[in-house]
């Protein structure tokens, strides 16, 4: 395997099972028993929950003349595991069963179907005291299929590809000390059909790019207008999602095209998908087309030590709260799911040094891109540095700067009602910058706190949140400036009925330079509104999270 579809099957993997058993890993937890929320294509009959039974993925290839594209699909398949318990000289199905063992073998005894597997299955779990419990559950299998077509194939026309899944059964005895029978646990696949349709065409234009398009399709009988969900789930494709690779040829970034590839990128149209690169920076030879947004170039934590089944959470707070489980709930999260065991026994075995890695970790340094270089507000002076005239003495702690002179701030600012000076301080840059004061100016026009604008989200990276805002009017609360220098615009919504309670608490949203349109009319330069340190929307950097 190349080092792209490496890294793109560990975060693959990730996706694949996000959300598979929430913490604290319990069937019982309601979290855990409303399941299998992402990448869901259920069968085309079933409209109960107005889901949906196709995705479609659109990418941008260019070098694509002689190319070979390959279409991995990938998905869970769900199995239902009931318990039955033995009575009558029959079965009746129940919710859990607890048998006497012999010792309490741990983890029950393996089902002769899953022996063999990687990730080998049973419903039980034992305890101390001889005493085995197994639950009635869902669990899921993984399904994989690949195909490969010349990308001059799919010009010619669509290519399709069956996935036809037959239905299987797997009965597990479960029995007394004496070996006299107490139940049984079955294990039950239903048949699954979906089609991969796969064309391409190329893109008018002079930069000789081709569009690929692969659909995905659940195409499972379906005639039971009456079903559940849960019922439902059972012919569905879940975690639904493709790894696409091209030999030939390369992808071109849909969340960060050249300017050249960006009108043919803004008319792809993904649905219930979102399509990122994947593997090593720079490489455009691997996408992942993900049910969940994601960025190019997206990888797991190399600290994080197992799959926790909840890949945009800490690992560090869910090993600790881990940890705290009772011995109650370890032993119903170990009949719960075998990989919720492994999960529980990788955490309390987990070596300190091991564990103390994810508490954080620094992935790179940078120079800041300021030429300043004095101490933050409450920040000592660096050893050995030359106090500047006018400075604390070296050591001391720095004073933040005097109160702006009045008349610098925007005339249509609202009295200040914000944190205060003990919040900006940790904000600010240094000595100089005063975030109710400051300024930016943004197409001619200085927009200082208490400005209105329009926003305009989305243009520097891709946010989830963005569809919700591109368009909304708000007011600039502040302007701050990091420590690399980079600007960022501190707004409220007009429209939002607690904008007061954000700006009093200093909860704010927060855009670069770029992302916004001013609505106040453009003045004359330095006149009122142009606080210190005016920069220049041009020059602003990357949009950072909020500082």
């Amino acid at each position: 395997m190349t080092a792209p579809m490496e890294i793109a099957r560990r975060v693959a993997d990730a996706v694949l099972y996000e959300g598979y058993l929430l913490y604290p890993y319990r069937a019982s937890a309601a979290k855990n028993r409303m399941r299998w929320q992402f990448g869901v294509l259920v069968p085309p009959g079933f409209d109960t929950t107005c889901e949906h039974s196709s995705s479609v993925t659109e990418c941008l290839l260019e070098r694509a003349d002689d190319a070979e594209v390959r279409l991995r699909l990938r998905f869970l398949h769900v199995r239902t595991r009931l318990v039955e318990r033995a009575e009558d000289g029959g079965h009746r199905p129940v919710a859990e069963l607890t048998v006497e063992t012999a010792g309490g073998v741990p983890g029950g005894v393996p089902s002769p179907e899953t022996a063999g597997e990687t990730d080998p299955g049973t419903a039980g779990a034992g305890a101390p005291g001889g005493v085995t419990t197994y639950l009635s559950f869902e669990e899921a299998t993984e399904r994989e299929t690949e195909v490969a077509f010349p990308v001059a194939e799919l010009l010619d026309g669509e290519r399709a590809a069956d996935v036809r899944l037959p239905g299987d059964r797997s009965v597990e005895a479960i029995t007394g000390p004496s070996g006299l029978a107490r139940g049984r646990v079955v294990r039950e696949h239903l048949p699954l059909h979906a089609v991969v349709r796969a064309r391409a065409e190329r893109v008018a234009g002079p930069y000789d790019l081709v569009r690929l398009r692969v659909r995905v399709e659940n195409v499972t009988g379906w005639d039971d207008p009456d079903a559940t969900r849960e019922q439902a789930l059972r012919r569905s494709l879940i975690s639904a999602h493709l790894i696409i690779g091209v030999t030939g040829g390369a992808f071109v970034s849909l969340l960060d095209p050249p300017e050249w590839a960006r009108p043919a990128a803004e008319t792809c149209r993904n649905e219930r998908t979102w399509p990122v690169l994947v593997g090593e920076p720079g490489h455009r030879d691997v996408l992942l087309s993900s049910p969940i947004i994601l960025y190019d170039y997206p990888d797991t934590a190399p600290e994080s030590p197992g799959d926790m089944f909840d890949a945009t959470e800490i690992d560090e707070m869910l090993h600790l709260r881990t940890l705290t489980l009772t011995e109650e709930e370890r032993r119903q999260a170990r009949a719960t799911d075998p990989r919720a065991a492994r999960l529980l026994d990788m955490v309390a075995t987990l070596p300190p040094e091991l564990a103390e890695r994810l508490h954080g970790a620094i992935r790179h340094l940078e120079t800041p891109a300021r030429g300043d270089t004095a101490p933050r507000w409450g920040s000592a002076a660096g050893p050995g540095a030359a106090p500047e005239e006018g400075a604390s003495p070296a050591g001391s702690r720095a004073e933040p700067p005097p109160d702006p002179a009045p008349g610098t701030a925007n005339p249509g600012a609202a009295p200040w009602d914000g944190p205060g000076d003990a919040f900006w301080s940790d904000l600010a840059a240094g000595p100089g910058s005063s975030p109710e004061t400051d300024a930016v100016s943004v197409a001619g026009v200085e927009v200082a706190r208490g400005s209105r604008v329009r926003l305009a989200p989305g243009r520097r990276r891709a946010d989830a949140h963005d569809m919700f805002l591109a368009g909304r009017t708000a007011r600039v609360e502040a302007v701050l400036t990091d420590l690399d220098g980079a600007r960022h615009l501190a707004v409220t919504l007009d429209d939002d009925p607690g904008a007061d309670l954000h700006r009093s608490h200093g909860r704010f949203l927060y855009f670069a330079p770029d992302e916004i349109e001013p609505l106040d009319a453009p003045g004359p330069a330095g006149g009122p509104g142009a606080g210190t340190g005016a920069g220049d929307a041009a020059d602003a950097p990357e949009r950072r999270d909020a500082p």
